[in-house]
């Protein structure tokens, strides 16, 4: 496959995620037909098929391509000390509200648990490495510990996102941070 064609399968690919996210907008992904999608995507349905097997392969897709972007997020974190995780989180809220429509479709829409339960794993074996060297007895540092933090944050994001996002990621990344600094320092 040369440049070009590599560039317009992108390119394609792009269009179909866009308007499945248009669609989503109005109605569920139950509800949505390749027909549907194609129409909204101004492609035909041949090309569909050249990519994808059904509408629910362009969602999985979506999800994958997003919870890539959050593990390159998530791995930016370089913890010598647990407060530097502040600004990466900081930066990630950013990217979020950027994309808002995109994530509050993705955490409210997913047509199963899948989506969240991969990112929240991903951020609990990412913690649990890179916790080791600010945690002075790791080894005792519950799994537990880590789904309750995780969990929290993900429901706090996802209610930010569902609401107006009247606060600034600032102060939603600081109180997640001080919500898991006070968990752990009470664990410890």
């Amino acid at each position: 496959m040369n440049k070009k064609d590599n560039q317009r399968t992108r390119l394609t690919k792009i269009l179909f995620r866009n308007a499945l996210i248009s669609l989503l907008q109005k109605k569920s992904i139950y509800q949505i037909s390749v027909t549907e999608l194609c129409e909204a995507s101004e492609m035909n349905r041949s090309t569909f098929y050249k990519y994808y097997g059904n509408v629910r392969d362009v969602l999985t897709e979506l999800e994958e391509e997003t919870l890539k972007q959050g593990q390159q997020c998530m791995q930016e974190i370089e913890v010598s000390e647990i407060n530097c995780a502040i600004q990466p989180l900081y930066r990630l809220l950013c990217y979020i509200k950027e994309h808002k429509e995109l994530y509050k479709l993705l955490l409210n829409n997913s047509t199963d648990d899948n989506f969240s339960s991969v990112m929240i794993q991903d951020a609990i074996n990412l913690l649990k490495y890179k916790s080791q060297n600010v945690l002075t007895d790791s080894n005792n540092f519950s799994d537990y510990v880590f789904q309750y933090i995780l969990f929290g944050c993900i429901h706090v994001i996802q209610s930010w996102i569902n609401g107006s996002m009247t606060d600034s990621p600032e102060e939603i990344a600081q109180l997640i941070y001080n919500v898991s600094i006070s968990v752990i320092e009470a664990y410890k």
